[in-house]
């Protein structure tokens, strides 16, 4: 057997190895292939070397191809269904980053049991104009791929199921405008994100400026009602035009750490990767505490109880008058980076809750407490937005909204304040308890989703005490 290297019409050619050895090496490639493709359905591929931002490239803040007309969208975004990877594939190799994503909202953005019924119920009122509006953020890969609408979900494959998910995400190669889903994507074998630097047997690795952005979650975290032009989630701009957006503290320092601010989670992206100072964690934690615990995901339910904790505070002071007291309340944002609350605020709700008692216990004062069936009351002092539709009515609902006619909400490093006049005198020793209290979505919403014996707890964000003396 000669082993010497030997020409071709293609250059020089390695040596041939023996059968046995040609065995071995089979066996070896096999069991390369079971372990890193992650059921790919293709070769392994090495990335090839990260490409780096260079200087004619976005920098932060830019949103790549900006000049594309939004009209162009839907041809630019048009794809196959299966050109998107099922998250699971990529679960074989990123367990940890799966494993908190699949718990997410971002994982549930469709297969939300609070979310489907409100949705087919739009598509009904609005004779399917919400199809898009709306699912084209809580199923981006059914949009893109012809499998939305209908709207019930019939043509979906397992992929579109997932909501937002990893392929989803990670093959968004560059964001036209931060609103309404404005970002176009390109899936295939390279996947991006905020570093490049990593090797994978699987795809290949690319570093992306924009996954660095806070532009990146813009794109579906500000909505705005594409007929009427009312501001219908102004999560973004909000936050960029705050303090936490003019000092550079991105969406990603806060919801992508183990915890409330800006902490470091250090580890691997995946099993085979290098120790890094901090990967980022995709659990996404927001204000979502009574979903998770319906899911049973107690330690989700309790970071996102701490989410909600750390961003707001209570201050209260009294003063006498005529024979009452008058209680000033301060609500302030110490701890997020952008209006509490935010998001579907026309759901969501947060109030004021303030109870005075008598040495015996009994109250002398209430307000913003529930009735039996679980509403709040009425009167009392809410922090939401809330729509206006073409009649002049209010409404919560989006569909119908033509502009804002109610925004009481806290913004980032800012306050609130409320007076409330207490009919006992400010020496008479009662005590004062005030609280902040929030709910994901209103009783009222709940109850028109058609879950029997749904309600909704109030989570306390923040409560401060005192004695009248």
């Amino acid at each position: 057997m000669n082993n010497s290297p030997h020409e071709t019409a293609c250059g020089t050619e390695t040596p041939r190895l023996s059968k046995g050895m040609a065995l071995l090496a089979g066996i070896a490639f096999l069991f390369l292939f079971f372990l890193f493709s992650c059921d790919y359905g293709q070769g392994i591929v090495y990335a090839a070397e990260p490409e780096k931002p260079e200087s004619d490239k976005n920098q932060p803040g830019q949103q790549g191809n900006a000049g594309i007309p939004e009209q162009k969208m839907d041809n630019i975004n048009t794809f196959d269904a299966g050109d998107f990877e099922n998250p699971e594939n990529c679960g074989g190799c990123h367990r940890d980053i799966y494993a908190a994503w699949s718990k997410s909202k971002h994982r549930f953005a469709w297969e939300d049991p609070f979310y489907q019924p409100d949705y087919l119920k739009a598509s009904h009122e609005t004779d399917g104009f919400t199809d898009v509006f709306c699912g084209e953020c809580h199923a981006p890969i059914a949009r893109r791929t012809g499998q939305l609408p209908p709207p019930d979900g019939s043509l979906f494959d397992e992929t579109s199921k997932k909501g937002v998910s990893c392929d989803f995400c990670h093959t968004v190669k560059a964001v036209v405008e931060p609103v309404n889903v404005q970002n176009i994507s390109d899936p295939g074998r390279v996947k991006r994100g905020p570093r490049g630097d990593g090797r994978s047997p699987y795809h290949d690795v690319q570093f992306s400026e924009i996954h660095t952005d806070a532009a990146f979650c813009g794109a579906c975290h500000n909505v705005v009602h594409p007929v009427s032009g009312a501001i219908v989630i102004d999560t973004y701009s909000d936050w960029k035009e705050g303090p936490y957006g003019a000092k550079g503290t991105r969406c990603q320092d806060c919801h992508m750490t183990p915890g409330p601010g800006v902490e470091k989670n250090p580890g691997k992206s995946s099993f085979m990767g290098k120790e890094r100072e901090h990967v980022a964690t995709h659990f996404f934690p927001g204000g979502s505490a009574f979903f998770q615990e319906r899911e049973g995901n107690d330690a989700e339910a309790a970071l996102a109880r701490r989410m909600l904790q750390a961003a707001a505070e209570l201050e209260i002071e009294t003063t006498a008058m005529d024979g009452k007291t008058a209680l000033l309340v301060r609500v302030k944002n110490v701890g997020a980076g952008h209006k509490i609350p935010t998001g579907v605020t026309y759901i969501r709700k947060m109030w004021l809750e303030v109870t005075a008692t008598d040495d015996a216990g009994n109250a002398v004062f209430t307000s913003g407490h529930t009735a039996d069936n679980n509403h709040v009351d009425p009167e009392t002092v809410f922090y939401q937005t809330v729509f206006k539709d073409a009649d002049g009515n209010l409404t919560p609902k989006s569909w119908l909204a033509e502009e804002v006619a109610y925004d009481r909400r806290i913004p980032a490093k800012g306050h609130d304040e409320q007076t409330f006049v207490i009919p006992v005198t400010a020496d008479g020793g009662h005590r004062v308890t005030v609280r902040l209290m929030y709910r994901s979505m209103s009783q009222a919403a709940a109850d028109e989703i058609g879950i029997e014996g749904l309600m909704v707890p109030g989570i306390e964000m923040a409560r401060a005490e005192l004695t009248l003396n």
